[in-house]
Protein backbone atom coordinates (compact mmCIF):
# COMPACT_ATOMS: atom_id res chain seq x y z
CA UNK A 1 0.00 0.00 0.00
CA UNK A 2 1.35 3.82 -0.73
CA UNK A 3 -1.34 5.07 1.86
CA UNK A 4 -2.64 3.93 5.73
CA UNK A 5 -4.37 0.75 5.94
CA UNK A 6 -7.54 1.19 7.62
CA UNK A 7 -8.69 -2.65 7.62
CA UNK A 8 -7.83 -5.88 7.56
CA UNK A 9 -9.76 -8.81 7.30
CA UNK A 10 -8.81 -12.41 8.03
CA UNK A 11 -10.32 -14.95 4.61
CA UNK A 12 -9.45 -18.47 5.58
CA UNK A 13 -6.28 -19.52 7.47
CA UNK A 14 -4.35 -19.24 4.09
CA UNK A 15 -4.88 -15.61 2.87
CA UNK A 16 -6.32 -11.95 4.59
CA UNK A 17 -7.02 -8.70 2.66
CA UNK A 18 -6.25 -5.30 3.03
CA UNK A 19 -7.81 -1.81 2.09
CA UNK A 20 -6.02 1.04 2.00
CA UNK A 21 -6.65 5.00 1.65
CA UNK A 22 -4.96 3.97 -1.38
CA UNK A 23 -8.10 2.82 -2.94
CA UNK A 24 -6.36 -0.42 -3.53
CA UNK A 25 -7.27 -3.64 -1.66
CA UNK A 26 -4.96 -6.37 -1.58
CA UNK A 27 -5.19 -10.34 -0.81
CA UNK A 28 -2.19 -11.62 1.12
CA UNK A 29 -0.97 -15.01 1.01
CA UNK A 30 -0.13 -15.16 4.92
CA UNK A 31 2.53 -18.09 4.42
CA UNK A 32 4.49 -16.79 1.51
CA UNK A 33 4.11 -13.68 2.66
CA UNK A 34 3.19 -11.98 -0.93
CA UNK A 35 0.38 -10.37 -2.99
CA UNK A 36 -1.71 -12.78 -4.24
CA UNK A 37 -4.14 -9.88 -6.43
CA UNK A 38 -4.12 -6.26 -6.00
CA UNK A 39 -7.04 -4.32 -7.45
CA UNK A 40 -7.94 -0.74 -7.37
CA UNK A 41 -11.11 -0.98 -5.38
CA UNK A 42 -12.87 2.44 -4.91
CA UNK A 43 -12.01 6.24 -6.37
CA UNK A 44 -11.39 7.53 -2.71
CA UNK A 45 -9.81 5.89 0.53
CA UNK A 46 -11.58 2.05 1.71
CA UNK A 47 -12.78 2.37 5.47
CA UNK A 48 -14.51 -0.66 5.92
CA UNK A 49 -14.18 -4.48 4.42
CA UNK A 50 -16.14 -7.45 5.53
CA UNK A 51 -16.46 -10.58 4.67
CA UNK A 52 -19.59 -12.20 3.71
CA UNK A 53 -21.24 -15.37 4.45
CA UNK A 54 -21.70 -16.19 0.31
CA UNK A 55 -17.33 -15.89 0.46
CA UNK A 56 -17.34 -12.64 -1.24
CA UNK A 57 -15.44 -9.28 -0.16
CA UNK A 58 -17.80 -6.36 0.62
CA UNK A 59 -16.22 -2.82 1.04
CA UNK A 60 -17.28 0.69 1.63
CA UNK A 61 -15.45 4.36 0.99
CA UNK A 62 -15.14 7.66 0.76
CA UNK A 63 -16.34 8.02 -2.41
CA UNK A 64 -20.20 7.34 -0.46
CA UNK A 65 -20.43 3.55 -2.03
CA UNK A 66 -20.27 0.24 -0.85
CA UNK A 67 -18.89 -2.47 -3.27
CA UNK A 68 -19.32 -6.37 -3.33
CA UNK A 69 -16.25 -8.20 -4.48
CA UNK A 70 -16.39 -12.08 -6.23
CA UNK A 71 -13.59 -13.49 -4.38
CA UNK A 72 -12.18 -16.18 -6.31
CA UNK A 73 -12.55 -13.98 -9.49
CA UNK A 74 -11.60 -11.21 -7.82
CA UNK A 75 -13.61 -9.25 -9.40
CA UNK A 76 -16.58 -6.77 -8.62
CA UNK A 77 -20.01 -7.67 -8.55
CA UNK A 78 -22.08 -5.31 -7.49
CA UNK A 79 -22.38 -1.30 -6.41
CA UNK A 80 -24.51 -0.28 -3.56
CA UNK A 81 -25.41 3.17 -4.03
CA UNK A 82 -27.40 5.07 -1.48
CA UNK A 83 -25.63 6.88 1.22
CA UNK A 84 -25.05 10.53 1.01
CA UNK A 85 -20.98 10.51 2.71
CA UNK A 86 -18.34 8.37 3.68
CA UNK A 87 -19.04 4.98 4.34
CA UNK A 88 -17.33 4.07 7.58
CA UNK A 89 -18.67 0.58 9.21
CA UNK A 90 -20.03 -3.09 7.50
CA UNK A 91 -21.85 -5.86 8.79
CA UNK A 92 -23.90 -8.26 8.18
CA UNK A 93 -26.62 -10.39 9.93
CA UNK A 94 -27.22 -14.35 10.01
CA UNK A 95 -29.62 -13.99 7.12
CA UNK A 96 -27.47 -12.46 5.25
CA UNK A 97 -28.53 -8.68 5.57
CA UNK A 98 -25.48 -6.19 5.30
CA UNK A 99 -25.99 -3.16 7.13
CA UNK A 100 -24.02 -0.05 6.57
CA UNK A 101 -22.97 3.13 8.80
CA UNK A 102 -22.01 6.54 7.26
CA UNK A 103 -20.95 10.12 7.67
CA UNK A 104 -24.42 11.05 6.51
CA UNK A 105 -26.12 9.49 9.79
CA UNK A 106 -27.71 6.87 8.65
CA UNK A 107 -27.31 3.22 9.28
CA UNK A 108 -28.78 1.46 5.75
CA UNK A 109 -30.13 -2.05 5.83
CA UNK A 110 -29.04 -4.30 2.45
CA UNK A 111 -31.21 -7.57 1.46
CA UNK A 112 -30.05 -8.74 -1.88
CA UNK A 113 -28.40 -5.74 -3.01
CA UNK A 114 -31.41 -3.37 -2.47
CA UNK A 115 -31.42 -0.83 0.31
CA UNK A 116 -35.43 -1.85 2.13
CA UNK A 117 -34.39 0.75 4.90
CA UNK A 118 -32.53 3.79 6.09
CA UNK A 119 -32.57 4.06 9.32
CA UNK A 120 -32.00 7.80 10.44
CA UNK A 121 -31.87 8.18 14.71
CA UNK A 122 -28.20 8.96 15.07
CA UNK A 123 -27.37 12.67 15.44
CA UNK A 124 -23.56 12.34 13.95
CA UNK A 125 -22.00 10.18 12.07
CA UNK A 126 -22.18 6.24 12.52
CA UNK A 127 -18.68 4.53 13.08
CA UNK A 128 -18.94 1.08 14.29
CA UNK A 129 -21.78 -1.74 13.88
CA UNK A 130 -21.70 -5.35 15.56
CA UNK A 131 -24.28 -8.33 15.04
CA UNK A 132 -25.31 -9.00 18.61
CA UNK A 133 -27.51 -11.89 17.41
CA UNK A 134 -30.30 -12.94 14.95
CA UNK A 135 -32.02 -9.64 16.04
CA UNK A 136 -30.13 -7.63 17.09
CA UNK A 137 -27.42 -5.13 16.33
CA UNK A 138 -25.49 -2.35 17.84
CA UNK A 139 -24.43 1.05 16.13
CA UNK A 140 -21.62 3.31 17.92
CA UNK A 141 -21.80 6.94 16.62
CA UNK A 142 -20.13 10.27 17.15
CA UNK A 143 -22.96 11.30 18.90
CA UNK A 144 -21.55 9.56 21.61
CA UNK A 145 -23.64 6.83 22.27
CA UNK A 146 -24.45 3.55 21.47
CA UNK A 147 -27.76 1.93 20.32
CA UNK A 148 -29.19 -1.14 20.23
CA UNK A 149 -31.59 -2.08 17.46
CA UNK A 150 -34.12 -4.52 16.29
CA UNK A 151 -33.26 -5.93 13.16
CA UNK A 152 -36.94 -7.46 12.31
CA UNK A 153 -38.80 -4.11 13.47
CA UNK A 154 -36.11 -1.35 12.61
CA UNK A 155 -36.44 -0.15 15.76
CA UNK A 156 -34.36 0.94 18.76
CA UNK A 157 -34.22 -1.18 22.00
CA UNK A 158 -32.18 1.07 24.04
CA UNK A 159 -29.32 3.53 23.61
CA UNK A 160 -26.69 3.32 26.37
CA UNK A 161 -25.32 6.59 27.39
CA UNK A 162 -21.75 6.55 29.43
CA UNK A 163 -19.06 8.09 26.55
CA UNK A 164 -18.24 11.52 26.50
CA UNK A 165 -17.11 11.58 22.98
CA UNK A 166 -17.23 9.74 19.81
CA UNK A 167 -18.13 6.22 19.70
CA UNK A 168 -14.93 3.96 17.81
CA UNK A 169 -15.50 0.43 17.65
CA UNK A 170 -18.20 -1.87 19.76
CA UNK A 171 -17.45 -5.56 20.62
CA UNK A 172 -18.92 -8.97 21.84
CA UNK A 173 -17.45 -10.56 24.62
CA UNK A 174 -18.29 -14.16 25.13
CA UNK A 175 -20.78 -13.47 27.80
CA UNK A 176 -22.33 -11.41 25.55
CA UNK A 177 -21.32 -8.43 27.22
CA UNK A 178 -20.32 -5.27 25.14
CA UNK A 179 -16.87 -3.51 25.21
CA UNK A 180 -16.76 0.01 23.60
CA UNK A 181 -13.72 2.50 23.29
CA UNK A 182 -14.35 6.15 22.41
CA UNK A 183 -11.92 9.30 21.56
CA UNK A 184 -12.34 10.02 25.64
CA UNK A 185 -9.44 7.74 26.02
CA UNK A 186 -12.02 5.53 27.97
CA UNK A 187 -13.07 1.12 27.14
CA UNK A 188 -16.34 0.68 28.96
CA UNK A 189 -17.33 -2.49 29.40
CA UNK A 190 -21.51 -3.05 29.26
CA UNK A 191 -23.00 -5.46 30.78
CA UNK A 192 -26.03 -7.45 30.07
CA UNK A 193 -29.23 -5.96 31.53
Amino acid sequence: HELWINCLIKYDENTFASASNDCNIIIWDYYKREIIKKFEAHDDCILAIIKLKDGNLCSGSVDKLIKIWDWKEQMLKKILKGHKNWVKCLCQMEDETILSGSDDRTIKVWRNYECIKTIEDHSHSVRALLKLNDNYFASGSFDNTIKIWDIKKFLCHQTLYKHSANVICILKLINDELISCSCDNTIIIWEKE
